[in-house]
Order: C-alpha cells, then sequence, then structure tokens
C-alpha cells in the first residue's frame, strides 16, 4: 500500500511538471527534470507556498486557504454521495413493490436521466429553482454562493443525481443475477418476505459488486465536481486549482483532492474483506 501511495504521488509529481516540457514551444527535458526538483522541493515544504490573487495582485499564503477550498468541495461530494446511495435504495424499493409495466418505465426513465449531459442537469435544477421563484415568490435554496456565502446542499444534490440512477441501475442488474442462487431459492422456500430476502440476504451480495465500480463513480464526481463548483460559484478545490495552477500548487491539490479517495477505496476494500472473506482489488 506504501508504494502505491509513493506511485501516486510520483506521478502527480511528473504530471504537475509536464508543462516544463515544452518550455517555449520546444521540447526540453532539462526544464522538466527541474520543475520536477523544484516541485518535490515545495512538497518538502508546502507550509511555504503562496499565490497571487489575480485581481488583487495581492500575494498570500496557500494555507490555510487551500484547506477551506478542500472542505467546500469535500463536504459538496460526500453528502452527494450519500444522497446518492440513499435514493437509489429508494428507486429500488419503489421498482420491486410496483408491477413490470409500471418497472418498464422506471427503468426507461432512469436511462433517459443517465443518458442527460452533466452541464444539462445543473443548468436545469437552477433553471427550476428560479422558475418556482418566480411563480411563488419563495426562494426554496440558494442557487449560486456570493461572497462568503457558500451553498453546499444544492450542488450536492445536483452532484448526486448522474450517481443515483447509476447505483439504481446496477443494483437492478446485479440483483437479476442474485435472484436465481441456491441461497434465494432456499431463503423463498422457507416463506421469507420479499424484502427481507432483498435487504438481509442478497443486498450484502451486490453491494460487493457495486463497490467494483468505485473508483468509475469516483472519477465521474470529481470531473463533474470542477462544472458545478463553476456554475455555483462555488469556492472549491477544484476551482482553486484551475485559477491558481502553479506546479507546485497543482501538485498540492492534486494530492489533497486524490489521496484520501484513494484510501478511502482501501479501507473499503479492508472491510469487504473482513466482511465476506472475498479479496477484491479495487
Amino acid at each position: 500500500m506504501a508504494g502505491e501511495v509513493l506511485l501516486i504521488i510520483t506521478g502527480i509529481i511528473f504530471v504537475s511538471a509536464s508543462s516544463a516540457l515544452f518550455e517555449n514551444q520546444s521540447l526540453s527535458v532539462f526544464s522538466f527534470i527541474r520543475q520536477i526538483g523544484e516541485v518535490f522541493k515545495d512538497l518538502l515544504s508546502p507550509g511555504d507556498l503562496v499565490y497571487v490573487n489575480p485581481i488583487s495582485d495581492i500575494e498570500r499564503k496557500l494555507f490555510p486557504i487551500l484547506l477551506l477550498a478542500y472542505w467546500s468541495s469535500a463536504r459538496i461530494f460526500f453528502l452527494s454521495l450519500i444522497l446518492a446511495l440513499f435514493c437509489s435504495i429508494l428507486l429500488l424499493i419503489l421498482y420491486f413493490s410496483i408491477n413490470r409495466v409500471f418497472k418498464n418505465g422506471v427503468k426507461v426513465f432512469s436511462f433517459l436521466i443517465g443518458s442527460l449531459p452533466d452541464i444539462f442537469i445543473i443548468i436545469l435544477t437552477q433553471l427550476a429553482i428560479i422558475w418556482f421563484f418566480k411563480i411563488t415568490g419563495l426562494l426554496l435554496i440558494d442557487i449560486a454562493a456570493v461572497g462568503e456565502n457558500q451553498v453546499i446542499l444544492l450542488p450536492a444534490v445536483t452532484l448526486s443525481v448522474l450517481p443515483s440512477f447509476f447505483f439504481f441501475s446496477n443494483m437492478v442488474g446485479f440483483l437479476r443475477e442474485e435472484e436465481g442462487r441456491p441461497y434465494v431459492e432456499l431463503a423463498k422456500s422457507k416463506g421469507l418476505a420479499q424484502f427481507r430476502i432483498l435487504f438481509i440476504h442478497m443486498m450484502r451480495n451486490v453491494m460487493v459488486s457495486l463497490t467494483y465500480h468505485g473508483k468509475q463513480i469516483a472519477w465521474m464526481m470529481i470531473s463533474n465536481l470542477l462544472i458545478l463548483e463553476y456554475l455555483f460559484n462555488v469556492f472549491g478545490i477544484t476551482s482553486f486549482l484551475f485559477t491558481y495552477n502553479t506546479p507546485s500548487i497543482f501538485a498540492v491539490a492534486s494530492i489533497l483532492l486524490f489521496l484520501p479517495l484513494y484510501l478511502c477505496i482501501k479501507l473499503l476494500q479492508v472491510v469487504i474483506l473482513r466482511k465476506t472473506g472475498k479479496e477484491m482489488s479495487l
């Protein structure tokens, strides 16, 4: 695990320094190597890093402002992940409670929503709240951050839409695969209720299968986070990263962004191993 962490940090350093490869519009390996050394040196003392505000042209310390940006992004990311899991389970309960005709309708609706571009969902959500405000005079929730007033809930809800339907679609597929397993047939023969079989016996194996897509979901949400922070005017780590994109700041911000996710995925891998005895590589 330590070797993988070191490899991730090394990769981030190389990517951060890659802009020096084409210094003065020509390939320069020497500049690239020099930049790698500078980034590595800065990572040894990140507290000394500074950034320049492009509006006021004032130089400020990178910390703690970067941690504030990271905290905003982390709250949105993890809240949206929790909402996505919660909503997908509600959809799953609804799906198994209705007849076949409505099930097909839910599947088609899920497919259509999951096919929509991320930016379309973000803008549609904002427009819906503005339309409701114009009709009723009631502002349900702030649609963008202004000054120090950061919005968290609406970006998190918006970010959770696509993962919700992704989780739901995959859960339905995995449950269909599990339905023919001997342990399910045994549970049915004992007269156990449908939802008891679903949530006590089948869901454990389904969640294991779903975690195989953990990295895919994480990268999808991070890529959407950049668009979301821009459109909601959220001061988050991805917007900070692309505003103050010097090699050293890019390296520090990327490590803050990717390393905790990597550790969460590895922790999930350990939990699955202990609960199910199945060793899986995420």
